[in-house]
């Protein structure tokens, strides 16, 4: 199984490696994935940050406000690169009700805390560099979150899947959405950290 963010496959290099590969692919290939990887889903051209970004996505505003309750702000428009696989509204809608709310309570930052940093992980890791990681694990590849938790990621029927300590499966729909501090996958589904189980509020 290949690690992402661990021993085996070290993100800083990684992070060198596809900096080099998509200046290679941008001279050699305009029209190609890294080309399309310059646009965000917004149709921001990479530049601004991925903290700005998402503020401004319609379909990521249930994930910006917890980010801003975890006090997180600062990571996400920070210059230090990250990759966010940032659920989707529809994602906080598949929880019990009231967990989303329950969640957001002042009571309740440690468990947001966890839950945004299970979905950040240090570097810059594209879906090509995750594609890659999955067939030299032969099938799997894990990713260490900042949480501390670890993500594992398989590809088939042409889309990558991300699936966290409780047991759920995210597809990233769509990946590649580059900004000048980082990448955001989207996925449709949220990963709790270290197998624990949404809590509704009371």
């Amino acid at each position: 199984m290949r690690t992402i963010g661990g021993k085996l496959f070290l993100l800083a290099v990684s992070a060198s490696l596809v900096a080099g590969c998509q200046q290679g692919e941008k001279a050699d290939k305009p029209g190609g994935e890294a080309g399309a990887a310059e646009t965000s889903k917004e149709g921001g051209a990479a530049g601004g940050n991925m903290g700005e970004a998402l503020a401004k996505s319609p379909d990521h505003s249930n994930f910006v406000n917890a980010v801003k309750a975890a006090g997180l702000e600062a990571t996400l428009t920070g210059s230090q690169p990250y990759t966010i696989f940032a659920p989707s509204n529809a994602a906080f809608q598949k929880l019990p009700a009231g967990t989303a709310e329950g969640m957001m309570q002042p009571a309740q930052k440690g468990q947001l805390t966890s839950l945004v940093t299970n979905h950040i992980v240090p570097g810059t890791i594209t879906a090509k560099d995750l594609s890659g990681a999955i067939q030299k694990g032969g099938g799997k590849a894990q990713i260490a979150t900042m949480s501390g938790g670890t993500l594992t990621a398989t590809e088939g029927g042409g889309a990558i899947t991300i699936s966290g300590g409780n047991a759920a499966q995210a597809r990233v729909t769509p990946s590649d959405q580059a900004y000048s501090n980082g990448v955001v996958h989207t996925i449709d589904t949220i990963l709790m950290p270290g197998g624990a189980a949404p809590q509704q509020g009371q």
